[in-house]
């Protein structure tokens, strides 16, 4: 049998696929990175929008998914080996875009880099992953981190992501207004959001040099791009795994509507909680029983692929500024406050947001809606809800889009966290020095927010997600039949295979997602290839 040509091929050049294949290339690996989106301008000088992280990039550099945000599909049936009843969404259809380029969702998001909390790892030791505790995990968020604020201690000094936040001498008005209201609410400052402590208010940091964005193209990839043991191919959307038995010996690969086939000693898939559990399916390995459903051959029988689908349910309450009080360019999420709703005790179960200076283009379905050209938010984001939903393939083509299913609204008590987090956020926006800089607010009164049956409804009906979706192969002991992976991220009952991104994360961390999968996958990747 001929050699396998690449000893690692990395599925996904996105926040933990660079790492992976970065730190494998710089120990002399020979490794191929793959992508099903473009590259990036490898030329500084040439016009990059994905370098500006003063907003989100939603279009052009994104997977065009589409996600059911509330009712739950109802299942596949099947009669005679082949499916009669496609997923439908029960309740409306939200864009859902995460990042479809080199780089990933890194090169796409908000540019937050903010931890997990301890308490976080906490729970991942619980459900028996006992190498994910915090003292354990540390080391590798300072291995990323670059921190000017906080050099040394418990700070990363030399990593390859830039951590910086925003002092309050640079700070919009809006944003200092928000900070005081926090306070005056008994909110206590933070000043490192970072610290591992969980009530709070404080500068968000950020993975930016001024408003230019470094993700993990830019930081991981970008030194090692000239290591002759490393390949980055683009346009390449691998379909599903080749197997020989249960081992595995390589990928199929849809590139300009060509299928081939690329033999290696180990894969390692890193396409996110959406694209690595359609792979798995499309390869044999989930519910024995949906994978007969798709006319695929059952490889590994492990119920939880596709499965435990987190998001962060979030509500924004927006609001039109006064004429000339905002601009477009400025840092739009400078300022946070995680705080308690009151529900089960005085942990942190939310955090708050400004987003200011928001451009109403760049939000998903307000575009034109009523004709405000910048806007100013509140945003309250549920960080550990109880919701679970799934990913689940209506057929094998790889070219059908996946059944996203989230669930957000299906447990009571993460609606009740939300709603009481809404009413703190109202009462930040109706305070004197921000009702004196805004001139309306969209949907939202006084009326709804005090009735507690009508908050509740609007809860329900206007959650939004963070894009920041985790679970969907979760880590854990073989004995739990809802986990996918070990504790080095290696697939139950399938030989050189791990799944290394968010979808293997126990459990949803108390912050947005990506400095916490950039962690995952420097942890992973210390202890590959030896």
């Amino acid at each position: 049998m001929t050699a396998p040509h690449w000893e690692h091929v990395i599925v996904g050049a996105g926040s933990a696929g660079s790492v992976v294949a970065a730190r494998l290339a710089a120990r002399g690996h020979r490794v191929l990175l793959l992508e099903a989106g473009a590259d990036q301008p490898l030329d500084l000088d040439a016009p990059n929008p994905l370098r500006d992280g003063t907003r989100l990039i939603l279009e052009g550099f994104n997977w065009d998914y589409q996600a059911n945000l509330r009712g739950r599909a109802r299942a596949l049936a099947t009669v005679g080996g082949s499916a009669t009843a496609r997923s439908k969404a029960l309740w409306g259809r939200f864009p859902y875009r995460l990042g479809k380029v080199v780089g990933g969702s890194s090169s796409v998001n908000g540019a937050v880099a903010m931890r997990a909390l301890p308490g976080d790892f906490a729970d991942w030791v619980a459900m028996g992953n006992t190498e994910w505790s915090w003292d354990r995990v540390l080391p590798f968020y300072k291995l990323v981190e670059r921190d000017t604020d906080f050099p040394g201690g418990d700070h990363g000094t030399r990593g390859p992501i830039p951590i910086r936040r925003p002092r309050r001498d640079q700070l919009h008005e809006l944003d200092l207004a928000f900070w005081d209201e926090c306070r005056r609410m008994g909110v206590p400052d933070l000043t490192d959001l970072n610290a591992g402590v969980d009530v709070g208010v404080g500068a968000v940091p950020a993975n930016t040099v001024g408003t230019e964005r470094v993700d993990a193209a830019a930081g991981y990839l970008r030194p090692v791009r000239g290591l002759p043991n490393l390949e980055i191919r683009t346009g390449c959307q691998v379909t599903k795994l080749l197997l020989d038995g249960q081992r595995v010996t390589g990928v199929e690969v849809l590139r300009d509507g060509e299928l081939s086939t690329i033999t290696a000693r180990n894969v390692v898939l890193s396409a996110g909680a959406i694209g690595s559990p359609a792979i798995l399916l499309r390869s044999g390995i989930g519910p024995a029983d949906t994978c007969v459903d798709l006319g695929v051959t059952p490889v590994a029988d492990l119920r939880g692929v596709g499965e435990n689908l987190v998001d962060h349910p979030s509500v924004v309450i927006w609001a039109k500024p006064r004429d000339g009080l905002c601009t477009p360019g400025i840092p739009w999420r400078q300022v946070a406050a995680r705080v308690a709703s009151g529900v089960g005790g005085d942990a942190a179960d939310l955090q708050v947001w400004l987003l200011n200076n928001v451009e109403t283009s760049t939000i998903p379905g307000f575009a034109n809606r009523l004709g405000w050209p910048m806007v100013v938010g509140i945003s309250v984001m549920l960080l550990r809800p109880e919701s679970r939903g799934r990913v689940c393939l209506p057929d094998a083509d790889p070219r059908t889009q996946p059944v996203i299913e989230l669930g957000f609204g299906s447990v009571d008590d993460d609606v009740d966290r939300l709603a009481l987090g809404v009413r703190q956020a109202w009462r930040i926006l109706r305070s004197k020095p921000f009702a004196e800089r805004l001139t309306e607010v969209q949907l939202w009164n006084d009326a709804m927010v005090a009735d507690d049956t009508v908050l509740r409804s609007a809860v329900r009906n206007v959650m939004s997600p963070g894009w920041h979706a985790i679970g969907s192969a979760r880590m854990g002991p073989a004995a739990d039949p809802m986990t996918v992976v070990d504790q080095q991220c290696r697939v139950h009952g399938v030989r050189n295979l791990r799944v290394v991104d968010a979808s293997v994360f126990p459990t949803m961390p108390s912050a947005p997602t990506n400095l916490t999968t950039i962690m995952l996958a420097e942890k992973i990747a210390s202890g590959l290839g030896e």
